[in-house]
């Protein structure tokens, strides 16, 4: 995987730093909000686990950089035995 994250990866920004990422192509969907329904939109990206510095990984709710737009971290998955960190982003509302 770190390989493929080498050859492949795009830049993501997390608290500042920039890491090489895998993100997947846009999931576009509705979700009901008050007065109708809204277009929603998710990537998911894939960090490797040893990129993060100590015991500091991206949590629900913090903030990513991607193609120079920002997100917010909606789900987080990890494994112990799975080289990277998965998280789900979507766009901030306003």
């Amino acid at each position: 995987m770190a390989q493929i994250i080498f050859e492949v990866g795009v830049p993501v920004v997390w608290k500042g730093k920039t890491f090489s990422a895998l993100v997947s192509v846009p999931v576009i969907g509705q979700e009901f909000e008050v007065g109708g329904l809204i277009e929603s939109v998710d990537f998911t990206v894939k960090i490797l686990l040893d990129s993060f510095p100590g015991a500091d990984l991206p949590k629900h709710g913090d903030r990513v950089t991607f193609e120079t737009k920002e997100y917010r971290i909606v789900r987080i998955s990890s494994h112990p035995q799975y080289p990277a960190l998965t998280f789900g982003i979507s766009p901030l509302h306003e």
